[in-house]
């Protein structure tokens, strides 16, 4: 959920006189650099979002920290990589967390236990082997399992992942999103795509009567000439007052 490359943290200062600069105090304050240090930061970003919503589930602290996630540095500019090109889905994930926001990210997708069993089938563990993992007894995998193209397609998660798609065919990707925010709100769906790749968002509105209710959507995507290779993007639901983004790789083969 959460990588990280040269994230910053708090650290104890070294107490050793051979880490002092000569004519030098110690420093009161130390930092510690590296790809680890990701994990203790976001833990602490989903204990606060579970002090303000201590019913939530866990996959829905994550949605909620993901949708609200940015992809602008501080100065308004997108995300670089470390080569200086613009970070896409795989470089930084979602993008930047931001908590506050995360308080109040209007929808959510909520991963429940079958779509990580699910997953199993479709890696390609038998029925047998999950049933025994999971203790359901009546539990069958889904029609279509194994298949290396519906591991990441076939679970209520808030990104979008196609290892494969191939000219002329469309592949068709369904997410369930379930409000959290005030009754009687309608979403709207906005597309970023790179030129190349057709999509479409089936319906274009959600509307929610009431709090905790859920709906249901398709995103439809195609190829129009797109360069082989992954294609970032992603589907953005607002209401006006909430923007509920899932990004997307598409892998043009």
């Amino acid at each position: 959920m959460a990588p990280g490359v040269s994230i910053l943290a708090a650290a104890m200062p070294s107490t050793d006189k051979a880490d002092v600069p000569d004519g030098k105090k110690p420093s009161a304050f130390a930092i510690k650099s590296g790809t680890s240090m990701a994990c203790p930061h976001v833990a602490g970003a989903a204990a606060f979002v579970k002090s303000a919503h201590p019913g939530w589930s866990p996959s829905m602290i994550r949605s909620a920290l993901m949708t609200t996630a940015t992809t602008r540095n501080n100065l308004g500019q997108p995300v670089a990589s470390n080569t200086g090109a613009v970070a896409t889905g795989h470089d930084m994930g979602a993008g930047e967390i931001s908590p506050l926001r995360a308080l109040s990210p209007g929808l959510v997708f909520d991963t429940t236990a079958k779509d990580y069993l699910n997953f199993l089938c479709y890696y390609g563990y038998k029925a047998k082997l999950v049933r025994m993992v999971s203790g359901d007894a009546g539990f069958a995998c889904p029609r279509g399992a194994p298949s290396p193209d519906l591991i990441a397609t076939g679970i209520n998660y808030p990104s979008i992942s196609v290892p494969r798609l191939a000219a002329g065919k469309a592949v068709t990707v369904s997410r369930t999103a379930m409000n959290v925010g005030p009754s009687n709100a309608t979403y709207t769906a906005t597309v970023e795509a790179p030129a190349g790749l057709s999509l479409k968002v089936l319906p274009e509105r959600l509307v929610f009567s009431r709090r905790w209710t859920t709906a249901a959507y398709e995103v439809s995507f195609g190829s129009a000439g797109a360069s082989k290779g992954y294609a970032y993007g992603a589907v953005t639901w607002s209401d006006g007052a909430h923007s509920v983004r899932t990004p997307f790789a598409v892998n043009v083969v």
